[in-house]
């Protein structure tokens, strides 16, 4: 999964028959760990000087009865009726993973769907201020 996440914003085209791996070790869990892993390892890879068309800002949504919950933890997790995780290009307005468990009704989905997308917008901001402060932190 964390492949397809990040592959769609990588420009593959700048590495001709080059293999990039991606290694990720959760240390200690608190839930919503995919989300975290795809949005860190793209950090990493821009950080690294890979050529990429956007970051990929990744969240998920819980949804318990008739609440949604943002990246939630590992208890909210095991009482979840479905989750929505989403992978996503900010800058471009792309998804390059979306991932649905559960059952759903169209304007629960909807509006899921949107508290995904406004989050990640506000993290792609984030991740993208973190890498200009380690930028400019380097050429101290």
């Amino acid at each position: 999964m964390l492949h397809k996440a990040l592959e769609g914003a990588i420009i593959l085209e700048t590495f001709p028959k080059t293999t990039v791996d991606v290694f990720a070790l959760v240390l200690e869990s608190g839930g919503s760990d995919l989300p975290v892993v795809i949005s860190c390892a793209s950090v990493a890879l821009a950080d690294a000087g890979i050529m990429m068309y956007d970051l990929v800002a990744s969240v998920s949504v819980s949804c318990l009865g008739k609440n949604l919950l943002i990246d939630p933890v590992l208890e909210e997790e095991s009482y979840q009726d479905g989750s929505l995780m989403i992978a996503c290009m900010p800058s471009r307005y792309e998804v390059t993973q979306l991932t649905v468990t559960g059952e759903w009704s169209t304007p629960h989905f909807n509006e899921a769907m949107q508290l995904c997308l406004d989050a990640s917008a506000k993290l792609g901001k984030i991740m993208r201020s973190c890498l200009k402060e380690a930028a400019s932190d380097e050429q101290e």
